[in-house]
Order: structure tokens, then sequence, then C-alpha cells
């Protein structure tokens, strides 16, 4: 199963590069059909078309595509955000609240105690 998927995907990924090549097939396949239906010059039979006309619309518009698709570029909008009218600047009175510890709390968690065997 995995290996129908895998094929199909490469399939897929070369039908797109070769994509000329697909609507040239699809013209040579179905010629007789686009030469007396879709052709734009059906009613002069002298000029013999033979819908290349339309084999060449459908070339230019696959190469306008590949062109708008290709670039790489894709518009961002950027908005610019001035942050800073945000923030107060202004000074900051001291506390007077004053915390003095003669001991670290953090040392004298479990966890930093010092391990002693136990005696027997």
């Amino acid at each position: 199963m995995r290996y129908l998927f895998a094929i199909t995907v490469l399939f897929g990924l070369l039908l797109q590069n070769f994509s000329q090549l697909v609507i040239m097939v699809k013209y040579k396949i179905d010629q007789a059909y686009i030469a007396s239906v879709l052709c734009e010059n059906r009613d002069k039979p002298d000029m013999h078309c033979n819908g290349k006309c339309y084999l060449r619309k459908q070339l230019k518009q696959d190469e306008q595509q590949q062109q708008n698709g290709s670039t790489g570029k894709e518009k961002y909008e950027v908005t610019y955000i001035d942050a800073l009218l945000e923030f107060n600047f202004a000074p900051i009175a001291p506390s007077t609240d004053l915390f003095v510890y003669y001991q670290d709390p953090a040392i004298h968690t479990p966890l930093f105690s010092f391990f002693h065997p136990p005696q027997a």
C-alpha cells in the first residue's frame, strides 16, 4: 500500500514538472475534437490550423501559471507597533519594606539536605 502511495505521489510530481508534455499528449489524443469544436479557425479550413491555436493558447496559459506560481514571493502585511507608549518610565520610589533573610530558605529544602546513612 505504501508503494502505491509513493508511486502516486511521484507520478503527480512528475506530471507537474512535465505539464507542457501532458498538454501536448492531450492535444494529440483529442486533436480531432479540438479541431472541429474548440479551434478558433475552424471556419477557415484553408489555414490548416487543426487546433494549433488552441494548443498555443493552452501552452501560454500554462507558462503564465508557472511564472505566477514559481516566484516564491509571498506578500505579507507588516504593521508597525510603537510599544514605547505602553510603558511608564516614571521613577519608582524606594520601598520602605525591608526583608532580610539570615538563612536562604532554598538551601534548607529536603533536596539539599545531607544524606546520613541509617545507623544499625
